[in-house]
């Protein structure tokens, strides 16, 4: 079948190519920092600044759009 014979000639062709590539020495990083971690470090937070922008009522809770879906 014409499929087959196009399909060996193409993985001939790919054979003969990669019989081209040079043989490589195994490649390093230059620096060690590959997989570099950091601390976990707790910020300090501000409900000030949050809720600067919250709106509140006279008594300082939160006012929010009931959801559509909640009956």
């Amino acid at each position: 079948m014409k499929i087959e014979k196009d399909a060996e000639k193409i993985l001939e062709e790919f054979s003969k190519t990669l019989d081209k590539v040079p043989v490589l020495e195994e490649t390093h990083y230059i620096v060690d920092n590959v997989n570099l971690s950091r601390k976990d470090k707790i910020e300090e937070t501000k409900p000030e600044k949050i809720m600067r922008n919250a709106k509140t009522d006279k008594d300082g809770n939160i006012i929010v759009k009931k959801a559509d879906w909640v009956n």
